[in-house]
């Protein structure tokens, strides 16, 4: 039975990497087109696609990170990401997901909207380490259950929450800051002539 289950998983990893490998193929060509069409040579990511752009970094950046530091003996530790998001040994991939919120926010038009995405990320990092612990110690599906019934889950969950929500919010006033330098500096430029 754990064969099969192991086979079932093997299956459905590279049935993820086919996918990705799809996307980005699809995504190579609409931007080899798009460039022959226009004249600008820059990357116009939309707000949809930012956030899966997210999502994607999360999984494999973030998470390959913390797979690449750990191996097989992280366990329990990829479920309770707190105590790989402040451990020592892996302190680096706090500022990666730091690093991808700032992106998140950075690209949106409205501020708010990254505000929003990087609270929306934080379910989708729950559910990525699931899918990790899964991926790392076979299936089992009573893990949800048994999840939401230690306080460490729900430290978990505070503390992605506010990696995410603090990022977001100094990244958005660092973007208005801009914003205001952008515009004195144009209102100088516009003085001058």
């Amino acid at each position: 039975m754990s064969i099969i289950i192991s086979m079932v998983g093997y299956i459905a990893i590279l049935l993820g990497v086919i996918s990705v490998i799809a996307a980005l193929i699809i995504s190579l060509i609409y931007l080899s087109i798009w460039w022959k069409a226009s004249d600008k040579y820059e990357i116009d990511l939309g707000r949809q696609g930012t956030f899966i752009v997210a999502i994607l970094m999360i999984h494999f950046i973030f998470f390959g990170f913390i797979a690449n530091v750990y191996g097989k003996s992280v366990g329990e530790d990829i479920l309770f990401l707190y105590k790989v998001l402040f451990s020592p040994q892996s302190f680096l991939s706090t500022f990666i997901l730091i690093a991808i919120i700032f992106f998140v926010v950075l690209r949106e038009t409205f501020f708010e909207y990254g505000i929003r995405n990087s609270i929306m990320l934080t379910p989708i990092i729950i559910g990525m380490s699931w899918i990790w612990y899964w991926f790392i110690d076979g299936f089992d599906i009573t893990l949800i259950l048994l999840f939401f019934t230690k306080v460490e889950a729900y430290l978990t969950i505070v503390s992605i929450l506010g990696v995410n929500f603090s990022s977001a919010i100094i990244a958005s006033i660092l973007k208005q800051m801009y914003k205001e330098f952008i515009e004195s500096s144009k209102e100088i430029i516009i003085k001058e002539v």
